[in-house]
């Protein structure tokens, strides 16, 4: 099984990549290929709307947005992995996410497979339990029609080396796949 893998912060090698990075060692171990993305890297122009995809058509920008969401496409798996800023995922994924619009209403690509996502944040573990709820819901469910294997927060962050048990936690989730 192909896997997509998305970072979400900008911070390379900090809390939310090292947690990704313990999430893909776990698929790695039962043999998936991981393929990883770090978003603030790509050039992803954001979804206007236009409505080329639900004809049928890829969609109007051909950039790295478009390359990454047909490998989501294409992929059996998916994990998401977002500080929480403000009160939700970064505004570099948000934008990617928006663009599996393209996907999703494209009536010639089908999109299903199973998820797990991984948010940091400041607050104490269950503080954004509403946020992270509706968006299991949507777009992950609702829109992709994905199984969501599992869901880590890791909330009162500081340096989440100090927190071994999350980083087990992420790998025994990466298994799940």
């Amino acid at each position: 099984m192909d896997i997509v893998a998305l970072m979400g912060s900008p911070r390379k090698h900090a809390n939310t990549d090292m947690l990704l990075d313990e999430m893909i060692k776990g698929a790695q171990s039962n043999g998936h290929n991981v393929i990883k993305h770090c978003i603030s890297d790509l050039e992803v122009h954001p979804c206007r709307g236009c409505g080329v995809c639900v004809s049928g058509r890829d969609c109007v920008f051909d950039d790295d947005g478009l390359k990454v969401t047909h490998e989501i496409a294409e992929a059996e798996g998916l994990i998401v992995s977002t500080p929480i800023y403000f009160g939700q995922m970064t505004g570099d994924l948000k934008v990617l996410l928006d663009r599996l619009f393209g996907i999703t209403n494209n009536p010639f690509i089908s999109l299903s497979g199973k998820v797990a996502l991984i948010f940091t944040h400041l607050g104490p573990e269950g503080y954004y339990d509403s946020y992270i709820e509706l968006t299991k819901i949507q777009p992950f469910q609702m829109n992709m029609h994905y199984q969501i294997l599992d869901v880590l927060d890791v909330g009162n962050l500081g340096d989440v080396r100090n927190q071994p048990e999350k980083f087990a936690e992420a790998f025994e989730i990466g298994k799940k796949f």
